[in-house]
This record gives structure tokens, C-alpha cells and sequence, in this order.
């Protein structure tokens, strides 16, 4: 079973200059990014009074989505209520490939600065379409780190927006092996069904196919959704677990779904576990 089919058709890039133009402008939260790699990036938000601690929140966006779009994405789920117990966030770049054989990102170097960090008292990982698949590399690389297994078992939440299992998937890393699956949390493997249309996301059998390989690890949650995307269209569904209304209605747009945010295109939470557990 191989998820994430052929996402590479259609693929445009947009060019931010136009947004600028057209008065959009990206939301903004205090504090600057601290670039860690090309490929990672990590911001803390100030000290809260009577707070000592908090979530950590961890971002695996698609394949090729770039490091800096997926920043924005970061900044529009911070600024919403639901992550109001999130004190930290680390945003990885896309696989460069929608399969990640390459498999570059700085997972080890991430968890490495885990293990010196301060405990936090949750991790949130969501990843998104081929995100999914260095997200379960990063899983499954924790829970062989034994300090950090003990640590956080039970209060990593993980969540697969409309991506893969990595099951089939050559040395099979990329698909979660029962020791990440002993930390489990609240897991969830999500995908979208439009209200008007009755369309289903790209990859949703393959969401549905996750959880019920794993029953009692991970929940199947179908989000029910007003995007706008036309009859069929299963790539613009894709996004709109992002951005609730796509702004191609036709496919996914990808630059522009992950940065562009706003009263016209709100940023999608439904997703996040203590909404789901409603």
C-alpha cells in the first residue's frame, strides 16, 4: 500500500511580492524565528506569569513546502485559542521528495536538543500529507532514545493530516513501529469531507487504512468541511486541512494555502486533539 499518490501533479509556485501587493499581509507573532538549519526552525513564546510549563508544538508541513511557508502556517495556528498552552514551536521543511527517501531533515539534531531542553508537559507532532513520513522517523527515533521515551511516554500527541502510514516503504522507518506506538497519546488520523460537495480529501482511504491498523493507538477523524473546492477536488480538500477554504478551488496551491491567512482563508484547528476529543 503506497499513500500520498503522485502529489506532484499540477504543483505551481506563487510569488509572495503579488501577495504583498495585493495588501495581504502574513499574520505576525512576537519574537523572531531561530533558524537552526535550511531545513528547521524553532521559536519560543515569551515567559507567561505563573506558567512553568507548557506544549511543545512540532510542524512536518508536505513535500516541498518550504521551510518559511510553513512558518506562516505556524504563526496562524499560534495565534489561535487552540494553542494558547503552546510555548514553543519547531517547523521543519518538506520532504524534498513526496516519499522521503532522501530523508535530510535534522531529526536526530532536533532530538538532541530535546533531550538537553527543558520537559515540556505535552509534544504535539502534526504533519501533513508527505510530512507524515519524517514525523513517524522522528517517532520512532524518540522512543529508541531511552531518557526521552521515559519522559514523554503518554503525553505525545500526534496528528496525520490526509498523509500516509509509510507502510511498504523501503527500510521502514517511515512507518510507526510499536515502540513510538507505546508513547501514544491522543493519536489521530485525519481527513476531510466537503459539506457541500460530499468529496473526500486525497488520501483519505489511506487515513482510514492507518487507523485501523492500529485500533486503540490511533482515531479516524473526518472533518467536516465548508472549503469552497469544487466537486472531486480532492487536492484542494487536501489543503483545506490547513486553510479552510483553499485558494485554488480547482487543486492545491500550496504556497499560498500555507501562508495566507485571514477572515476569508482562517487557518483550520479543528484537528487539534482537544478539539477532537469533543
Amino acid at each position: 500500500m503506497v499513500p500520498v499518490r503522485l502529489l506532484i501533479r499540477g504543483f505551481r509556485q506563487f510569488v509572495m511580492a503579488a501577495v504583498v501587493a495585493a495588501g495581504i499581509a502574513p499574520v505576525a507573532i512576537a519574537g523572531q524565528w531561530q533558524h537552526q538549519s535550511p531545513n528547521w526552525s524553532v521559536w519560543e513564546r515569551a515567559a507567561q506569569p505563573g506558567k512553568s510549563s507548557g506544549s511543545l508544538l512540532i510542524l512536518f508541513p508536505g513535500y516541498s513546502v518550504q521551510r518559511t511557508w510553513a512558518e506562516q502556517w505556524a504563526q496562524a495556528l499560534m495565534a489561535s485559542p487552540a494553542a494558547q498552552e503552546v510555548i514553543a514551536v519547531w517547523v521543519f521543511a518538506g520532504p524534498e521528495t513526496v516519499f522521503y527517501e532522501t530523508r535530510t531533515l535534522p531529526t536526530q539534531t532536533s532530538l538532541a536538543r530535546l533531550r538537553e531542553s527543558r520537559e515540556y508537559e505535552r509534544i504535539l507532532v502534526v504533519a501533513h500529507s508527505s510530512g507524515s513520513f519524517p514525523a513517524h522517523l522522528w517517532l520512532n527515533q524518540l522512543a529508541s532514545i531511552s531518557p526521552l521515551a521515559k519522559r514523554y511516554k503518554g503525553r505525545i500527541d500526534y496528528v496525520n493530516l490526509d498523509g500516509g502510514s509509510g507502510e511498504g516503504l523501503a527500510r521502514g522507518d517511515l512507518s510507526l513501529g510499536g515502540a513510538a506506538l507505546s508513547l501514544a497519546g491522543r493519536w489521530f488520523a485525519v481527513s476531510a469531507r466537503d459539506s457541500a460537495t460530499g468529496s473526500f480529501s486525497a488520501n483519505h482511504a489511506d487515513i482510514l487504512a492507518l487507523a485501523q491498523t492500529h485500533p486503540g493507538k490511533i482515531t479516524h477523524r473526518e472533518l467536516q468541511v465548508d472549503s469552497g473546492c469544487g466537486t472531486g477536488a480532492e487536492w484542494c480538500l487536501h489543503d483545506a486541512l490547513i486553510n479552510r477554504r483553499p485558494h485554488d478551488s480547482g487543486t492545491f496551491d500550496l504556497e499560498r494555502d500555507y501562508t495566507i491567512f485571514g477572515p476569508d482563508h482562517p487557518v483550520n484547528t479543528d484537528w487539534w486533539p482537544d478539539a477532537s476529543s469533543h
